[in-house]
């Protein structure tokens, strides 16, 4: 901020020119003279002088608004220069807004603090299901990086990090389960990938008489569940408001309906469960590409190379 503007600023905070000239050190008149030189060149008033105290103009407001706005991008130039050259000190911000990143940030923080300890690390996982918010954070830098399905949005730089699996999840007990029973998988099997093609089920039809928990509209996992079991029956339970698909999961288990999961969320649950079983479907829609996004003036912070390759090296495979 220029001095002239740093002076207009200390008026604004005061409410007057007297005590603003005693906090810059400088004569009242010298002070009255300057922002009246910087009204002309601006071609209005900043300040109403017959108000007590001191008020702003309605172009004095928005010159001021102006003033703050450039203050903090200039703050933020220099907190991202400052982590530029202060790597074992700095800070990132790490936003997701899926189900999946809430599930691998974990891990990924994990080993990020093990070889990162000083670093200041916030993660923003209070918009599951609002990916627009965190989108619009990362074009105004107030986060580094994000974990999202999306391969591209506007001038974001993404990378690809892993690819996950939607699966067909049902208790082995609910109503129609027991006939599909010889073509499940275990979840050892899901999770090693020890399992032959010819597995993965092709025909969804054989699916028609099992009631889904369905998922909101318009969502990724609905869209696809549309798309590959057509019309589809579903389950007297529904569930509103979700951000993401934990409560789905718990009431699938309790044998309320079957669910689209995932093998990033079965590799969270318990081992010891045996009375779910899992079924692959045969298709392209089952697969989900999972990103890692970032502004492209974070390009060669060296905080955000570390965290990208510490994601790649535990997921990318």
């Amino acid at each position: 901020m220029e001095t002239v503007q740093k002076y207009a600023y200390t008026v604004y905070q005061k409410e007057s020119f007297t005590k603003a000239a005693e906090s810059l050190y400088i004569s009242q008149p010298s002070l009255s003279a300057a922002i009246a030189r910087l009204e002309k060149e601006l071609g209005f008033q900043i300040f109403d002088r017959s108000s007590i105290p001191l008020s702003l103009t309605a172009e004095g407001r928005i010159y001021i608004e102006s003033l703050e706005e450039i203050a903090e991008s200039e703050a933020n130039m220099r907190k991202r220069i400052r982590e530029l050259s202060d790597v074992d000190h700095g800070s990132i911000i790490v936003g997701g807004s899926s189900y999946a990143s809430y599930l691998i940030m974990s891990e990924i923080c994990g080993e990020f603090y093990k070889k990162n300890p000083n670093v200041n690390v916030t993660l923003d996982i209070g918009n599951i299901g609002s990916s627009h918010v965190l989108w619009e954070k990362i074009d105004n830098n107030e986060i580094d990086i994000i974990i999202t399905y999306a391969k591209e949005r506007g001038r974001c730089i993404t990378e690809f990090l892993m690819e996950e699996r939607l699966i067909i999840a049902m208790h082995k007990k609910m109503q129609g389960a027991e006939s599909l029973a010889h073509l499940a998988l275990t979840r050892e099997e899901i999770l090693t990938n020890a399992f032959s093609p010819d597995r993965e089920i092709a025909d969804m039809s054989i699916f028609r008489d099992i009631p889904f928990l369905d998922f909101s509209r318009k969502s990724d996992v609905e869209q696809r569940m549309n798309r590959l079991l057509g019309n589809y029956k579903t389950s007297r339970y529904k569930i509103e408001n979700a951000k993401h698909s934990e409560m789905h999961y718990n009431l699938m288990t309790a044998g309320v309906g079957a669910v689209f999961t995932t093998n990033l969320t079965i590799q969270q649950k318990p081992h010891e469960d045996d009375n779910i079983l899992f079924f692959l479907p045969k298709s392209a829609e089952s697969y989900r590409k999972i990103y890692l996004a970032y502004n492209p003036s974070s390009k060669n912070n060296p905080l955000i190379k570390r965290f990208i390759k510490i994601a790649k090296d535990i997921y990318a495979k």
